[in-house]
């Protein structure tokens, strides 16, 4: 019972600080922020102002309104999901943990079997990035284990380890 309660606590100390103590500057990310409202800006308005995204972020914020509104909800997606957020983000090159990576894909890979079966099989074998970027009810199962973990962390890991 002892053994059990040091490893889950050495497990715990090591999990906080190697996954989820992400040490990022305001620069790298204000630059995360940018991609995302970029990539969010194509998505709406599709290629036709490329010339746009070519100017300065702060130049863009200050010029579209819908840009700006962009930014903000890649801001909000920062603060409320870091996790899920840093996943996808194609800057950040320094990909979390291994070991963060693969128990939310192991848990948000779960819960994509519950809810579509294991017919989808092609589609598991992607990585964690490429499966985020496909569908987005795998971000959201991604999101919901993010919740899972701040709700429960000691269960979580338990179950996903």
């Amino acid at each position: 019972m002892l053994r059990n309660a040091l490893i889950i606590i050495l497990l715990s100390l090591l999990f906080a600080n190697s996954g989820f103590s992400l040490n990022i500057n305001n620069d790298q990310l204000a630059n995360m922020h940018e991609i995302c409202a970029d990539e969010k800006f194509v998505a709406q308005f599709g290629n036709k102002y490329q010339s746009f995204l070519t100017f300065p972020v702060k130049s863009k914020i200050y010029k579209s309104i819908p840009y700006e509104w962009f930014y903000e909800d890649c801001e909000t997606q920062y603060n409320n999901k870091p996790i899920s957020f840093n996943l996808k983000n194609a800057l950040y090159k320094e990909d979390l943990n291994e070991i963060t990576v693969e128990v939310f894909e192991r848990c948000a890979d779960e819960r994509y079997v519950m809810e579509f079966g294991d017919t989808y099989d092609q589609f598991l074998d992607l990585n964690i990035k490429e499966k985020m970027k496909k569908q987005i009810e795998y971000e959201w199962f991604v999101e919901g284990c993010e919740d899972e973990y701040r709700n429960y962390p000691v269960k979580f890991k338990l179950k996903y380890y």
